[in-house]
């Protein structure tokens, strides 16, 4: 039915002979006819007012225009309102049983329009999902009922009448009521985390908003299970230069300094989500002359091309006594994440060593001008130790442990203020 016919045949409800019969929106004050389609459009409340015959419980055929006008409303799976029904019956004392007879006949007529034991109503909810973005989905809940019988002579004056004028002894009122908690639950959606969390390494901090992993409001769909979440630290700088590789990378040539793995128990595919955003927020200690060198968080980015490692959007954490840099990454992105510094050829042999084969201890091969060479991060002299080219080494953390600054409760709660981003 369209929106036309629909307020036609509106208007004709209240056009309905038998002593005040109709459909009504409760107030205090009269609403103009102008105003009627937008008072009747999805109504927060609205009332169906029925009077039978005298003696019977059952509506009269002519009422079926205000059952089927108010069913319209409250039933209309485009209409967002979730509604609770009240029905109430107003009369004396020695009918009581009577009315009882007529709000049973006038609950039926609502379960029989949906071929029900109950009245059952579906709707098209408005959900916003971390995932899919905002979208509809279609809900069935049993309409909420309360039924009760009024003696009118234990009732106040003004619980005598609707809308000030309109006597209700005698008649039977069906009340719609929006009341999203009582129809569909108080939960309201799904969260994961299901509060703001941070998680710890040794290092790594990984600081999570709640929701930030998966979030679906306004819905009453069952929730994923709690997640978990791991960090396994790669790190320790002579471990990472024993066994170096660079970022996989088909055209740049990115350093890494150090790398960390996260292991979660609730993972998205790349191409199963279309609106994640990156909610995530990872953070590293690092030293005056890492934050100099400019290193960058990379992790995974999924394009048409495939998968490649590029710099997470970076910041420089300059709150508390701990230097902190922090990338944002997102849940498809659970997996590998580097510190790394990304150079051009020409810079190569300002950072490594040149190495005589792909077999030396951290050994790897790089591509300069078309041509395959072998480099290395570091080389060991006469005395055993360590040796680096300035640039690399500025990159690594080398701290002596009495040295140590890390403060294990700094950086509990996620800010922006001070944060800068590295260019």
């Amino acid at each position: 039915m369209n929106r036309f016919a629909f307020i036609l045949l509106l208007f004709a409800a209240f056009a309905a002979p038998g002593q005040n019969s109709g459909l009504y929106i409760p107030t205090e004050k009269p609403i103009k006819p102008k105003d009627l389609p937008k008072a009747w459009t999805n109504p927060e409340v609205f009332c169906l007012l029925l009077h039978f015959d005298s003696g019977d419980s059952n509506y009269r055929e002519r009422d079926l225009d205000l059952l089927d006008s108010a069913y319209l409303v409250a039933f209309s799976r485009e209409n967002p309102r979730l509604y609770t029904m009240s029905i109430e019956a107003y009369g004396t004392a020695r009918d009581e049983e009577l009315m009882q007879a007529r709000i049973e006949s006038v609950y039926r007529y609502f379960t029989m329009r949906g071929h029900e034991i109950v009245p059952v109503r579906y709707a098209y909810n408005p959900i916003h999902c971390s995932c899919h973005g905002d979208t509809v989905e279609l809900i069935r809940y049993e309409v909420p009922t309360d039924k009760q019988v009024y003696n009118c002579a234990e009732l106040p004056s003004s619980r005598k009448v609707l809308n000030n004028d309109i006597p209700l002894e005698g008649a039977l009122l069906v009340t719609f009521r929006h009341n999203p908690i009582e129809c569909i639950g108080g939960g309201g959606g799904c969260f994961l985390p299901s509060q703001d969390s941070n998680i710890r390494a040794y290092y790594t901090q990984l600081i999570l908003k709640k929701g930030s992993i998966y979030s679906v409001q306004n819905t009453r769909d069952e929730c994923p299970p709690p997640v978990t979440i791991s960090i396994e630290e790669h790190l320790d700088y002579q471990q990472v230069l024993d066994n170096y590789f660079l970022v996989p990378h088909r055209r740049n040539i990115i350093l890494p300094i150090g790398y960390v793995v996260l292991h979660s128990s609730f993972n998205r595919k790349p191409d199963e989500c279309s609106s994640l955003t990156d909610s995530v927020f990872i953070r590293f200690p690092v030293t005056e002359e890492q934050l100099e060198s400019r290193l960058r968080v990379f992790a995974k980015k999924y394009s048409e091309k495939g998968v490649e490692y590029k710099p997470l959007t970076t910041k420089k954490i300059k709150n508390g006594p701990v230097l902190m840099i922090q990338g944002a990454l997102n849940p498809t992105q659970f997996d590998t994440v580097f510190i790394a510094k990304r150079i051009t050829e020409d810079e190569v042999s300002k950072y490594l060593f040149p190495a005589d084969s792909p077999t030396e201890q951290g050994a790897v091969t790089i591509t300069v001008k078309g041509e395959e060479r072998y480099y290395k991060p570091f080389r060991i002299n006469n005395k055993g130790e360590y040796e680096f080219r300035k640039l690399f080494r500025n990159m690594l953390r080398i701290i002596d442990e009495e040295e140590e600054t890390l403060d294990p409760s700094n950086g509990n709660s996620f800010r922006n203020d001070g944060d800068e981003e590295i260019e």
